[in-house]
């Protein structure tokens, strides 16, 4: 089960990226942002692959791949959102936290060991951005047709999966180490389907065309 979600959640991305790059042209910022994020993914999965085919560690890409992705995630909400405000946070929000992924490697430097904390506070901080974006919907109050905003869909997959996510990192060491093989297989082929919705989400948001 877990090998045939995972290769579903790839074939979703790799069709995320074949819609975005023949719709770039017409994407807006916010979207090529998504792009960019996009890449980040292909080439984290790619690297992590590599490695486990060789059957060396990589969960130490994780803290690269977090601080990579809330920095591309903060650029596209900060176009989206259009505050002067969040415009002047932004950089203090992420690198701040690119930081703390820094000092994290360096302070506990250990390669096999999966780091949940660092995953849940990069959680806590995309449900953030996307919560302004919500609260800016219903202030405004301009979108007729929120199945028609790319970044409607985007917003809904981010929460579908970091507080899916949130979840397995509360209890991931734990289950690790007390729990059958089995069991830690089926725990990661939730995590397999929460990056599948979440593609999906990309998917929707890279195909529709955005309403002005």
């Amino acid at each position: 089960m877990f090998d045939g979600i995972t290769i579903v959640s790839y074939a979703i991305l790799t069709l995320a990226v074949l819609v975005g790059s023949w719709r770039f042209r017409q994407l807006p910022t916010n979207l090529r942002y998504l792009m960019a994020l996009l890449g980040l993914e292909v080439a984290t999965e790619i690297l992590a692959n590599i490695l486990r085919f060789y059957h060396k560690p990589n969960l130490f890409i994780s803290p690269v791949f977090a601080a990579g992705e809330l920095w591309i995630l903060a650029l596209m909400y900060d176009k989206t959102l259009q505050s002067p405000r969040f415009s002047r946070l932004r950089p203090w929000l992420a690198g701040g936290f690119a930081a703390y992924c820094l000092l994290d490697s360096l302070l506990a430097p250990e390669v096999a060991r999966f780091k949940p904390a660092l995953q849940l506070v990069e959680s806590a901080l995309i449900l953030s951005l996307v919560a302004l974006y919500f609260r800016k919907l219903l202030r405004e109050l301009r979108v007729t047709q929120l199945d028609l905003e790319p970044m409607f869909w985007v917003s809904i997959g981010l929460v579908i999966n970091n507080l899916g996510k949130s979840q397995i990192y509360l209890f991931s060491n734990y289950l690790l180490t007390h729990y059958s093989k089995q069991l830690n297989l089926n725990i990661w082929a939730i995590h397999s389907l929460l990056l599948a919705v979440l593609y999906s989400c990309y998917l929707v948001a890279l195909w529709i065309r955005p309403r002005n």
